[in-house]
Parts: structure tokens; C-alpha cells; sequence
């Protein structure tokens, strides 16, 4: 027995409209929303008071953001986020980031940058999915205003299979001290994993991120004067997350501790380490960001009423998702691991209806920023490159679980973050008559 019902109405929403220009006031920002394309246009915006004295925007003797208009920005995703002009217009633009919806507080930007491309921008900034961010879009003091579009995309980090850690190098824009790298990076997540600035411990970590990043920045490394084993100009040095110092791939004649205030380490172009200041002489435009530990199965977009209200007041208890002709939501859990060479996994459904058939089906997205969409009697969670995975039918209790190599069928790739849902026939006691209904939604990383 088939569905009957189009899977086409799983597809992604439509992009973001190109009439979004931007706001000339901070007051009321243009919301945008998720990764794209957005238009702006500078050409007649007047330049506010608001966050022209921000010092992580100084560039080449000025602070200032010229014709400057703003975007509340809705994340639908956790990590790093790139905003960039770079090829996408003529203009001499200058960005930046802020926490938050409405006016900035002074001194809060996030990222800031004026030239990373001739003479457009590019910034990153740590983010987690379903908060707002405040995107000021302008030009260099003395530029001319004028129309273009620019692009938010995510900075994925890149899987160490040896350790099955996840490294990735951010930068703001403009010079970042070790203090303010150190707390950006510990305000980032990926996969549900927290972020914290990188840990090199060994040689193949170490290797790793030089072949693979291969950028300047900042490392978790720093002298501690009040450790037993402190001395100049080796002693005392300790990684941010405790583990122990054993592997030091210092640069010719460091650490030197020049000046006397060389406490903070950064791992050079050439691939090796060198103290600095705390500010790294305002010579250090980058941080890198480690993620590690086991990234949990999460359960999201459920159906008892605290995020999209289910379509006929028919919520489920929680964790389900909206109730079904038996007065329960249905519910999809898994066994097994996320390994992809193990290929244990398996979906589990439950408090289905009898003898009826039930879709697993993967998404790369979690929909509406995880709180889903209204679909039949239920909410559609996962979208964006859905892959039919199997049709099981529920047994005399309502259960049903796969029988597939999920990671197989779904083309699946080690650091991969998926979606997956039940959607299942109700055709008896369809609480809201359209005779089909959906689980919750289960988010799932896969390792190697």
C-alpha cells in the first residue's frame, strides 16, 4: 500500500525575497531569515548615531559605518556564520554583527570588518539556531551608498576522523585579543557540541589543522603565572581545557616572551607556535574553534504545545508529536550508534496507528527553525533534500522500526547533522479529517 499524499509538499521554503532592502533605522530592522541571498540598498540610507563608535570596527583611521542600514537576521543554524559582499557588488561596503534584535548596545559587536576583499567585506561570528542578530550593512566613511546583495552561509567545521573532533578557523573581520577569541569560541556549538579554542595535543591534531585550515590564529594555550611550573620563557603554559601540555611545536627562538608580556600563544602561517601579547599586536585576525565529545540524539519540533500549536488543538503529550486517532502523539525515537561504519542504527516508531504504513523519511533541515510546520494533522519538521528512506507498517501495538543501513540509503557522510519523521496513515479517527499524521522530529550526527 502506497501513501496517497504528495511528498512534494515537504519541499523547502522559498527564499528570501529580494525586495528586503534593509532599514535606515535600527528601531525597525528588516527581518530576514535562515541562509541566502538578501538584497540591500545603501544608495539613499542616512547614516545613524547607532554603532559608529564601535572599536572592533576601526579600519584604516575610522569606526564609522557610512549609509548604513539594518537586518534582524533569524539563525537556522548553530556554529559560525559568514556574512560577505565579496563579488556580489561594486560598492565599498563595510558589515557588522551584533547580539540581539533592535539598537545595539555600544561596544557589543560581534564582527566587523571593512576591506577582506578589495573593497568589500566579509565577517563570521559564532551563532545558535533560532536567535537574532542585528547585521548593520554600509559603506566606508565617504563611499557612496549603493544597491547589491549580500550572502549568509554557514562556516562548517571539518571532521579530524582520527579523533573524531571538529575544528574550524573564524574570523571576525578585523583583529580579535586571545580573551575576546577565547569567549567566542566557548559561545559556539555545532551538532550540540560546545565549542572551546583549540587543544593541539599531539602530532596528528597538530598536522591536521595545519593541512587542512592552514590560517593564523589563536590556539587555547596560554602562560599561567600562577601555575607551580612557571617560568620564562617555557614554563607555565597550560591548554584552556586542562589537558596536558606534551606536545610543543614551537617556532625558531620562541617562546620568547618579548617584552615581557608574551603569556598567549597563536599558531603561525608557517605551522608553528609564538607568543604574543594578549592583543597579538593587533596582528591576529583569527581563532580557532574546537568541538568534541559525543553529539546527542535530539528529539525536537513536538507536539504539546510549545512551539507550533498543532492544527486542531490536537497536542500530544510530550516528546510526541500531535495526537492521533488513539488520543497519543506518535514517536520516534533510535537505537543502536551514529557510526557510520558500525551501521547499527535504527528508528523506532511508536504510538502509531495499527496496521497502518509510516514513511521514514531524512531532511538535511529542522523546518521553521525546528518548530516545524502545520501539515495534515500534524507538524512537518524535517525538509530540504528529503530522502525516502521506508515504508514499515505499525504492528497490533503501533510500533514500527526500519530494517535499512540508514546511513546508506540516506547518502550520508561522517559530521553530517540529519532530520528524520514518521509520517503515517490515521485514516479512521483523523482527529482534524486530513486522515495522515506526523511524528516528532529526531536530529541525529553521524560520526565515522
Amino acid at each position: 500500500m502506497k501513501l496517497a499524499y504528495s511528498f512534494a509538499l515537504l519541499a523547502l521554503f522559498a527564499a528570501p525575497s529580494f525586495a528586503l532592502q534593509g532599514s535606515d533605522s535600527c528601531a525597525t530592522p528588516t527581518p530576514i531569515a535562515g541562509i541566502g541571498s538578501f538584497a540591500f540598498d545603501t544608495a539613499t540610507a542616512t547614516t545613524g548615531i547607532e554603532a559608529q563608535l564601535e572599536s572592533i570596527c576601526y579600519a584604516f583611521g575610522s569606526s564609522g559605518v557610512d549609509n548604513d542600514v539594518w537586518f534582524e537576521w533569524t539563525s537556522d543554524i548553530d556554529g559560525v556564520a559568514v556574512v560577505t559582499t565579496c563579488l556580489l557588488t561594486g560598492d565599498d561596503t563595510k558589515i557588522a554583527a551584533y547580539p540581539g534584535g533592535g539598537c545595539p548596545a555600544a561596544n557589543t559587536a560581534l564582527a566587523c570588518n571593512d576591506d577582506a576583499c578589495a573593497y568589500q567585506s566579509k565577517i563570521e561570528f559564532p551563532v545558535v539556531n533560532g536567535s537574532t542578530y542585528m547585521i548593520q550593512m554600509g559603506n566606508f566613511p565617504g563611499s557612496s551608498g549603493a544597491t547589491g546583495t549580500f550572502e549568509i552561509t554557514p562556516d562548517l567545521p571539518l571532521l579530524n576522523p582520527t579523533n573524531g573532533h571538529y575544528y574550524d578557523w573564524v574570523s571576525p573581520g578585523v583583529a580579535i585579543d586571545w580573551d575576546t577569541a577565547r569567549l567566542q569560541a566557548q559561545a559556539s556549538t555545532y551538532q550540540g557540541l560546545s565549542g572551546h579554542l583549540a587543544s593541539v595535543t599531539d602530532v596528528p591534531e597538530h598536522l591536521f589543522i595545519v593541512q587542512n585550515l592552514g590560517q593564523p590564529g589563536w590556539l587555547g594555550l596560554y602562560q599561567d603565572h600562577n601555575d607551580p611550573s612557571y617560568s620564562e620563557p617555557f614554563g607555565g603554559f597550560v591548554w584552556t581545557t586542562g589537558e596536558p601540555v606534551g606536545f610543543a611545536p614551537w617556532g625558531g627562538g620562541e617562546p620568547n616572551n618579548g617584552g615581557g608580556v608574551e603569556d598567549y600563544v597563536e599558531l603561525t602561517a608557517a605551522g608553528s607556535w609564538n607568543d604574543m601579547p594578549l592583543n597579538g599586536n593587533n596582528l591576529i585576525f583569527g581563532y580557532y574553534v574546537e568541538y568534541e565529545g559525543s553529539a546527542p540524539t535530539t528529539s525536537f519540533c513536538t507536539g504539546e504545545g510549545a512551539g507550533t500549536i498543532c492544527p486542531c488543538g490536537n497536542n500530544g503529550n510530550t516528546g510526541e508529536g500531535c495526537a492521533n486517532g488513539s488520543g497519543s502523539g506518535g514517536l520516534l525515537a533510535s537505537s543502536g550508534s551514529t557510526s557510520l561504519s558500525a551501521a547499527d542504527l535504527i528508528l523506532e516508531g511508536s504510538q502509531l496507528i495499527s496496521s497502518q504504513p509510516g514513511l521514514y523519511f531524512q531532511g538535511n533541515n529542522a523546518i521553521n527553525g525546528g518548530l516545524g510546520v502545520v501539515f495534515g494533522d500534524g507538524l512537518r519538521c524535517a525538509g530540504g533534500g528529503v530522502i525516502r528512506l521506508q515504508v514499515r507498517f505499525a504492528d497490533s501495538s503501533g510500533g514500527s522500526q526500519t530494517s535499512i543501513d540508514l546511513g546508506a540509503a540516506g547518502g550520508v557522510s561522517a559530521g553530517d547533522l540529519k532530520r528524520y519523521q514518521i509520517w503515517y496513515r490515521d485514516p479512521a479517527g483523523s482527529p482534524c479529517g486530513a486522515l495522515f499524521n506526523l511524528t516528532n522530529g529526531l536530529e541525529i550526527a553521524f560520526s565515522s
